[in-house]
């Protein structure tokens, strides 16, 4: 008796340790599941969004510390003359000159910065108590972090990064048209918020992108100071270098020319004051030139700014022009006016071999065959290889400020109405110029053409 309960109590242990084996088996097997479950789930997550699928949300918010927060107003950082220059403008309550204290991102508390003077401290026609304070920073290494800030003694500004591009004749660079902010007035504020969306995409898509060009009518209200300010203080273009194009909404003052530093700037098409102007830069093969279209009167001039610019650069191997006002465009109250600049355009686009002319102004996105000296355009497939003629694209809002409804017309490709913020991708390489535009929240294709040069 004592035997078979011996042999009962062995028998119950071996099935219980069996049953305790296969409950620790069956957890670890739930275990690996369900972490395999959570690296799937997290691979989802990180996945990025098929092309037109994103949302805002897709893109990571860019943040710093708005200059607001300090005595310091209205910083701005534009293009330099040379690749390895940028420069800065600030407004500052202090009379004394401010400086830029520039050094490396890991240098974070400025112990090794290099200090640039202002080149010009004065005070501003415009915003009473206010100092306008103007420096170039030379000397940049190519994709490199730095970290910067401006002021001086009286007052500093916060320190934002800037992140050098590659000094390449293969590059891209960004441009968007009319953020016009405060047109309504009543939707200043969502309209800031849009455009901050559209600068965060821009700095997830393109963190190589060597500038940003805005296409003209930053703001509504040429003397609008909120609506400066809402153009301005965004995080997003305290690290980029930005290429802003007079638009017919900034006539009326100097607050354009006081706002923006910009390089080899010129005489021709002044409208306000002697600040503003025609002005051109060069970035790889490519020579910009960007011209002041306000004063109809001053039309006549921008043929010998180009010729004067194409003699000074006479090897680069693309003429892009910027510009605020379209001689070739699909929205019909607006066409008076391209009708009556078309002839100058005709004149020296043909003269000087411009491949393409980027505008605004429209609220319409359209993009022209490619026309002749005499008026006629001539159609081509993407790729075009070694096309005769020049092309035009114009862009629509970027801000969700207005959008125009497009009409057909015998010289445009093709154009869109949409009543969403685009952004366009302009890809440069020696022999190719490739351009994509992209409907900013979702990121779908709007539409995309390349030019190809096989005789460079």
């Amino acid at each position: 008796m004592k035997k078979k309960i011996h042999v009962w109590l062995i028998t119950l242990i071996t099935i219980l340790s069996l049953a305790a084996c296969g409950s620790a088996g069956a957890e670890e097997t739930d275990s690996a599941d369900n972490s395999a479950q959570t690296e799937a789930t997290e691979d989802e997550e990180e996945a990025a969004p098929e092309p037109g699928e994103e949302s805002w949300s897709t893109a990571p918010e860019y943040s710093a510390t708005l200059i607001t927060t300090t005595s310091i107003r209205w910083l701005s950082v534009t293009v330099g003359a040379e690749e390895d220059e940028v420069n800065l403008t600030w407004y500052s309550p202090s009379a004394e000159s401010g400086q830029v204290l520039w050094t490396t991102a890991d240098d974070e508390d400025f112990e090794s910065a290099q200090t640039f003077d202002a080149v010009s401290t004065f005070a501003s026609e415009v915003t009473s108590g206010y100092y306008i304070n103007r420096a170039t920073v030379s000397g940049l290494t190519a994709e490199t972090d730095y970290i910067y800030k401006v002021g001086n003694e009286d007052g500093m500004s916060p320190a934002y990064s800037y992140t050098t591009p590659a000094y390449s004749d293969s590059f891209r660079f960004t441009v968007i048209g009319d953020p016009q902010l405060g047109k309504p007035v009543d939707e200043l504020d969502n309209q800031k918020t849009t455009f901050k969306r559209v600068l965060n995409k821009i700095k997830y898509h393109f963190a190589d992108t060597s500038f940003l060009v805005s296409l003209g009518d930053q703001v509504n209200d040429f003397d609008d100071t909120e609506q400066y300010d809402a153009f301005l203080n965004q995080a997003a273009l305290y690290s980029l270098s930005l290429v802003p194009v007079k638009g017919n909404h900034e006539i009326g003052g100097s607050q354009y020319s006081e706002h923006y530093d910009l390089p080899n700037q010129t005489q021709y098409g002044t409208c306000d004051d002697e600040s503003d102007g025609d002005f051109w830069f060069v970035r790889g093969n490519a020579l910009f030139l960007v011209l002041d279209l306000m004063d109809a009167e001053k039309w006549g001039e921008h043929e010998q700014f180009i010729a004067e610019a194409c003699e000074t650069n006479p090897d680069v191997s693309w003429r892009i022009i910027l510009c605020h006002y379209s001689p070739y465009n699909s929205y019909e109250d607006y066409m008076e006016n391209a009708a009556n600049i078309r002839p100058y355009f005709l004149s020296f686009t043909d003269a000087y071999d411009i491949d393409l002319v980027l505008t605004g102004h429209d609220h319409a996105y359209s993009r022209s065959n490619f026309i002749q000296s005499d008026g006629s355009y001539l159609e081509y497939e993407s790729p075009a290889v070694n096309p005769e003629g020049t092309m035009y694209v114009t862009l629509n809002s970027s801000s969700g400020s207005l959008y125009h409804r497009p009409s057909a017309q015998n010289e445009i490709a093709f154009s869109e109405y949409r009543e969403a913020p685009e952004v366009t991708d302009v890809q440069v390489t020696p022999t190719t110029l490739t351009i994509t535009t992209y409907e900013a929240e979702t990121w779908e294709i709007v539409d995309s053409f390349e030019i190809q040069k096989s005789d460079n």
